[in-house]
């Protein structure tokens, strides 16, 4: 049954009005309007408050494919945005913390023991951060999973600019790369300490 049906038939069976109904939601009249009349679709915590609001199953609107598509799609999102600001978080603070040691070994003079030892932190963090930086971009663009036509340049998840798309075959090799070049560096500055 679609989801336009379902909603005009349970209101019509509480005996509310559209604005009854959407007072009571503390929804726009003409939102529900445009539901009921099938010209768009509620996201998903507004179906959800709908269907305990009317007390129908979500099960009841399995057969509308177009409205399936949607919820899946809202959901993606909300998952996305879950991720994005996990993430984002999480690479902000290593960041912060690579940049810190990083002034504060220029900064101040350690003896050789304590850089060396501080070195090898930075070495470590930095390593975790294109780590999850990898993971962040893979989650992100899972679209591209299998796709042997995938760009390897992708707007990037936040922010403005452009990523590497870790679907790409290059895209794994530069990864790679840019591991090997920060080992490299910072073995270098162990090494002539």
């Amino acid at each position: 049954m679609k989801l336009s049906e379902v909603l005009v038939s349970e209101r019509k069976k509480a005996e509310k009005t559209q604005q009854n109904v959407a007072d009571d939601l503390f929804l726009t009249r003409q939102s529900l309007s445009n539901w009921e009349n099938g010209k768009n679709f509620p996201d998903i915590p507004t179906l959800i408050e709908l269907s305990n609001y009317y007390g129908f199953s979500l099960d009841t609107i399995k057969g509308d494919e177009y409205l399936m598509k949607q919820v899946k799609k809202d959901y993606e999102l909300i998952n996305l945005k879950k991720a994005n600001k996990k993430y984002s978080l999480t690479l902000t603070i290593l960041l912060v913390i690579i940049m810190l040691m990083a002034i504060s070994m220029s900064i101040f003079r350690f003896s050789a023991p304590v850089t060396k030892f501080l070195t090898i932190i930075l070495l470590i963090l930095s390593s975790i951060l294109i780590l999850l930086s990898y993971n962040f971009l893979k989650f992100v663009y899972k679209d591209y999973k299998g796709d042997k036509n995938a760009p390897l340049w992708v707007p990037k998840a936040f922010g403005y600019g452009m990523s590497i798309n870790p679907y790409h075959k290059s895209g794994k090799y530069i990864l790679i790369v840019l591991i090997i070049i920060i080992f490299a560096l910072f073995g270098w500055t162990i090494y002539s300490m």
